[in-house]
C-alpha cells in the first residue's frame, strides 16, 4: 500500500493556481519560460512580444468573467469557446482574437506539457477566420521613377534602399553599424528595439547582402557627412551613439514616395510601409527595368514577387 503511494505522481502545486495568475505570471518579463528561451534554446522572446501578450492578459483575458475563479485545471475546450464568443462581441477581430488565444495557449500547452494538467484544452479549438491585409508594394514604374528622381536627403533616400535593395527589416536599418560595412558588402547581424536596444537578428535572418552601386553611393555620402564613423558606430544615427526612430524611417519612406507622386491618401490606401520595400524584389538580372550601375551596364531588374528579397542574403549560419 506505502508503495503504490510512493509510486503514484506527484500532484503539482500550479494546478490550482487561478489561471490569470498563471498566464500573468507565465509572461512575465523575469519568468521561466522567457529565460529559458533566451538561455536554454538561445532563442530568446523579443520585449514588445512578452509585453504584448502581458497586455492581452490583462486586456483581453482578466475582463472575460468565465475566467473569474477559475484554476489552470479547471480549463475547459467549453470555456474557450466561451470566451471566443465574448471576445467576438466586444468587437475584436479575428486577428485580435487569435492573438490573445496565443497569450493563453502557449502557457497553457507548456503546462500539459509539463503534465501539470492531463489534457490540452485547445486541442482541436481553431484559429479565428480572418482576412489579412497584405502589405502594399511598389510597383516596377515607380521604382523606377525614384531611381531617376535627384535626392535631395542622401539619409532619406538611403532609408528606403536599405529595404529596397538590400532587404533590411526596420531594426536592421537602425542596428546597423559602419563596421558591418567592408568590400561592397553588408552583413546585416544587428537589430535595434526599442526598450532592448541593440541586439542581434531576427532567428536565421543574419546574412551577407552584396550593395549594388546607387546604395554604396549613398552610403559613401552619408559616412562624409558622418560625425561618428567607427565601427560600432551607427550609419543612420539620430545622436552619438542612437539610430534613428522608428518615426524617422517612417517619414523617409513617405517623403520618398512623395517625391515620386505617391500622396499620403494613396500609400495608406494601398498600405505601403517600410517593411512593403522588402515585398519589392529587386531581383540580380540583365535585362527589364534596370538601375545604373554606374559603370555602363545594367546591375538590376525589378520584380515584384511576395517576401522574396531573402534569397539575395548569404546566409552565415545553416539554415
Amino acid at each position: 500500500m506505502e508503495a503504490r503511494a510512493a509510486a503514484a505522481p506527484l500532484r503539482s502545486p500550479e494546478v490550482d493556481r487561478p489561471l490569470l495568475e498563471y498566464a500573468a505570471a507565465f509572461w512575465a518579463e523575469d519568468s521561466e519560460y522567457l529565460r529559458e528561451k533566451a538561455l536554454i534554446e538561445k532563442k530568446p522572446v523579443s520585449y514588445h512580444h512578452a509585453l504584448t501578450n502581458r497586455q492581452m492578459v490583462k486586456n483581453k483575458l482578466a475582463p472575460f468573467l468565465g475566467f473569474q475563479g477559475v484554476t489552470l485545471s479547471g480549463i475547459t475546450k467549453p470555456l474557450i469557446r466561451q470566451w471566443k464568443i465574448w471576445l467576438a462581441g466586444q468587437g475584436y477581430s479575428g486577428r485580435t482574437i487569435n492573438g490573445a488565444m496565443a497569450a493563453l495557449r502557449v502557457p497553457v500547452r507548456r503546462a500539459f506539457g509539463d503534465d501539470i494538467i492531463p489534457v490540452d484544452p485547445f486541442a482541436g479549438v481553431p484559429q479565428a477566420p480572418h482576412q489579412e491585409k497584405l502589405r502594399g508594394i511598389l510597383r516596377p514604374a515607380e521604382i523606377k521613377k525614384l531611381l531617376e528622381t535627384p535626392v535631395t536627403d542622401p539619409r532619406s533616400r538611403l532609408a528606403v534602399y536599405l529595404a529596397l535593395y538590400c532587404s533590411m527589416r526596420m531594426g536592421e536599418a537602425r542596428g546597423l553599424q559602419w563596421g558591418d560595412i567592408a568590400d561592397g558588402v553588408i552583413h546585416i547581424c544587428h537589430n535595434w528595439q526599442e526598450i532592448e536596444g541593440l541586439k542581434g537578428c531576427k532567428q536565421g535572418s543574419e546574412g551577407y547582402v552584396p550593395m549594388p552601386r546607387i546604395v554604396a553611393d549613398l552610403v559613401n555620402e552619408v559616412h562624409a557627412k558622418a560625425p561618428l564613423t567607427g565601427p560600432g558606430d551607427f550609419v543612420m544615427a539620430q545622436r552619438p551613439y542612437h539610430p534613428v526612430s522608428r518615426e524617422f524611417l517612417g517619414k523617409a519612406l513617405r517623403t520618398e514616395l512623395a517625391s515620386i507622386g505617391i500622396t499620403e491618401d494613396e500609400r495608406k490606401k494601398r498600405n505601403i510601409v517600410y517593411h512593403s520595400l522588402r515585398h519589392s524584389f529587386v531581383g540580380v538580372r540583365s535585362s527589364g527595368s534596370t538601375a545604373p550601375s554606374g559603370r555602363g551596364t545594367p546591375m538590376f531588374s525589378i520584380l515584384t514577387l511576395p517576401h522574396t528579397p531573402a534569397v539575395l542574403r548569404w546566409y552565415s549560419t545553416p539554415r
